[in-house]
């Protein structure tokens, strides 16, 4: 690399808060310890004053930060059209509006991110992606750089029900239009892997993946991508 990365780590009253600040942390102190130099630059703020970093954390963070440098704005992945069928999904999912919701379903609004998201008979006016409430024995983050599985963490149900690998990465490679970098929630139900949603690579819980050599990258080569409106496809 030719030139230092600067991150923008946000503080609460002063202090480091997320878990993923944290390990990137650790990360940035273990590869300016091994090449010798200052590869990576770290800024703290509890407010957003430093244009030409790379943000670091919390959605609403990272979210003021591109609108206010670049107007941009994140929208939710949720399930990618790629990856709706049944197939992936072991589930009915469709994306439409307040008005395609019949019956209890799980909603998730297609139009912000942490915004709407319930199980609901209704909801307000808007866009989203409604489907079918299925039972959950576990759910499983799978981190992706590159079109490739680089990891894979257990965040909530039995960790000791493992998703079929062969499977994640099928669903990896049939997401096409995925970006460079990113997160793929799954659950085993029934016996059986299904997607449960997609993220951009910023703000996520990160749930004890740790790999310092890969971390910074990833974070970075989102914000550039996204930040620069380039579409990443396998």
């Amino acid at each position: 690399m030719n030139q230092t990365l600067n991150f923008l780590i946000q503080t609460i009253n002063g202090e480091v808060k997320y878990d993923f600040s944290f390990t990137l942390l650790e990360s940035i102190n273990y590869n300016n310890w091994l090449k010798g130099d200052e590869f990576f630059n770290v800024s703290f703020t509890d407010n957003l004053t430093k244009p030409n970093y790379i943000p670091i954390g919390s959605v609403e963070f990272v979210c003021k930060y591109l609108k206010d440098y670049y107007k941009l704005i994140p929208k939710p992945k949720n399930i990618p059209f790629e990856l709706l069928e049944e197939c992936w999904t072991g589930r009915k999912v469709i994306n439409g509006t307040e008005k395609d919701i019949v019956g209890e379903k799980f909603v998730k609004s297609n139009d912000k991110i942490k915004s709407f998201t319930e199980i609901c008979t209704s909801a307000p006016k808007g866009n989203y992606q409604i489907s079918e409430i299925i039972e959950i024995e576990s759910e499983w983050r799978a981190f992706v750089y590159k079109g490739k599985l680089v990891g894979l963490q257990n965040y909530s149900g039995k960790f000791d029900i493992f998703p079929d690998v062969n499977k994640v990465k099928a669903m990896i490679k049939a997401y096409k239009t995925q970006s460079i970098s990113f997160t793929l929630d799954v659950a085993i139900s029934n016996n059986n892997t299904v997607i449960i949603e997609v993220h951009d690579f910023f703000s996520c819980g990160l749930y004890g993946f740790s790999n310092h050599n890969l971390l910074p990258f990833m974070f970075s080569s989102w914000f550039y991508y996204f930040k620069n409106q380039i579409n990443y496809s396998l």
